[in-house]
């Protein structure tokens, strides 16, 4: 039978975060660029970082760009051989980039986090000249700020756990255990890092909180119930596949018709109709995925909004604590 502290609180928090999601449309857009920052699929994020720092011998350039990193050796090879005044122009043009990508994602990111925090509140909708007012540069600098020093502590851990397990001797039974060890105690304390990344963002994005009030909020509020904040973790990430999955089904329904009459316009040999055909299908794959993506991260954020303002005040006990528990009683 359960008690005041076990009452079940991830399915209305979800529920809610799916119908919070569906309802804010006009963030879609918004919530794609926010979503570029990396923050909030906690076990996904983690995945893709581990796979970077822990993985013996890869190649990293590779594996983060691709052919991108390729086109990018390229470039810079040209430049470098193109003299100095060319040299300081792409150098600029990049940061250029660089700063303007860094702005424009952290600014959707506190429109994501106050929109979010309005929502929970049951207040009204952001309005236009709301969402203006809401934008401000301490709150917006505070927010690249957790972005950039929860992912570069993040990657000293990955790339550190990474280097030391890679001069392990692995191919004796010592070694081999000893890695398995520490690529789990890395990657448990990176996971734990992605966590209170999150409940930090929270903090100083909705209450407009310092950097160093933010952190301590977000550990506080972790430590609070730590279980609770890694099972919520686990389901935004049980949550996204889920979608994902979804999100390849609605593309597979989009792309067999499209395929079909691009088929049947190169059989009748008529360009003007192949052309027709496959800007329609490409343009429809492009607004479900921008829709798809936004409503993700809108719901992550959600998600995570709820979360802190639970750990603030409701009395309730993780899941895995109450199994544990009934395992043990019997």
């Amino acid at each position: 039978m359960k008690t005041k502290n076990e009452s079940p609180i991830y399915r209305p928090m979800l529920w809610r975060a799916l119908q919070t999601a569906w309802a804010h449309k006009e963030l879609w857009p918004f919530a794609v660029l926010a979503g570029l920052a990396g923050t909030g699929v906690v076990v996904n994020d983690l995945l893709q970082q581990a796979e970077v720092a822990l993985t013996p011998g890869i190649d990293i350039v590779n594996v983060i760009g691709g052919d991108f990193a390729t086109f990018i050796r390229s470039y810079a090879g040209l430049v470098l051989s193109s003299g100095t005044s060319h040299i300081i122009a792409a150098t600029l043009g990049i940061c250029a980039v660089i700063l303007g990508g860094s702005f424009i994602v952290t600014l959707c990111q506190q429109l994501l986090l106050v929109a979010m925090h309005r929502s929970v509140h049951r207040k009204k909708r952001l309005t236009g000249r709301d969402l203006l007012r809401a934008l401000h540069h301490h709150h917006f600098l505070r927010i690249l700020g957790v972005d950039l020093l929860f992912h570069v502590a993040i990657f000293i851990v990955l790339g550190g756990g990474g280097a030391l397990i890679r001069n392990l001797p692995i191919t004796v039974p010592a070694g081999g255990a000893t890695a398995i060890l520490l690529a789990a105690a890395t990657l448990f304390v990176a996971f734990i890092l992605n966590v209170i990344a999150m409940l930090t963002l929270i903090a100083v994005g909705e209450e407009h909180v310092s950097i160093i009030d933010g952190i301590q909020e977000g550990c506080a509020r972790f430590m609070r119930h730590p279980l609770v904040a890694c099972e919520v973790a686990l389901l935004v990430f049980a949550a996204n596949l889920a979608l994902t999955i979804a999100f390849f089904f609605g593309l597979t329904v989009i792309a067999l018709p499209t395929g079909f009459l691009f088929a049947e316009a190169l059989a009748q040999t008529s360009l003007s109709i192949m052309i027709g055909v496959a800007l329609i299908g490409t343009f429809a794959a492009m607004v479900f995925t921008v829709c798809m993506a936004g409503f993700m991260t809108t719901f992550t954020y959600a998600v995570w909004t709820l979360l802190a303002e639970y750990l603030d005040r409701a009395p309730f006990a993780s899941r895995f604590h109450h199994h544990t528990r009934r395992v043990f009683a019997r």
